[in-house]
């Protein structure tokens, strides 16, 4: 049979019989394409199979004329939002370990005097909104809830603000304290 009459035969009965014998002949090209984008062959093989049940759904509701092409194009644009996902969970890792470093607070090869005198510098060189946030959250033990009720705020503004302004303000210490050679 035709891969177009395979693609009728499956939107009819939805036999998954239909879309392996369809599928089957391209696995060699997808898991090929999957493996160039993705350069891992577990990682390749997985998504062969998640490409497989993505297909199952989005044959139902496509006008297909090419399988072959379309079956390229779902594969690569599959790769792609993997390597998307991967790229953003890489950035919030490494943001989170930036943001939620104790040394921005405590740090531990300066004199307290020292960072205490960074840490006051940094503070003044935020931002107002980040700075405000800060303060009121680290120094006078404010909710982000009440916060947003001071500053008549959304939570997630706060929390925002708060995240950007301890990144900015271990990036400005860390600056400084490199600076003054005390890194």
């Amino acid at each position: 049979m035709s891969d177009e009459e395979l693609i009728e035969k499956y939107k009819q009965s939805k036999d998954q019989n239909h879309l392996v014998r369809l599928y089957q002949p391209y696995m060699t090209l997808i898991y090929g394409s999957c493996l160039k984008y993705l350069k891992n062959e577990m990682e390749a093989e997985d998504a062969v199979m998640e490409i497989y049940e993505k297909i199952s759904k989005k044959i139902l509701t496509n006008n297909i004329e090419n399988f072959r092409a379309w079956i390229y194009m779902v594969s690569r644009n599959h790769c792609f939002e993997i390597l998307r996902t991967k790229t953003r969970t890489s950035t919030k890792k490494n943001d989170a370990a930036i943001m939620y470093s104790e040394k921005v607070f405590h740090p531990d090869d300066v004199t307290k005097e020292q960072a205490l005198k960074t840490m006051e510098n940094c503070l003044d060189q935020l931002e107002t909104f980040q700075r405000d946030c800060i303060k009121k959250f680290y120094f006078e033990k404010v909710s982000y809830m009440d916060i947003a009720q001071q500053l008549d705020l959304a939570y997630n503004q706060v929390r925002s603000r708060i995240q950007n302004g301890r990144r900015n303000l271990k990036l400005c210490m860390d600056q400084n304290m490199s600076d003054e050679g005390m890194d």
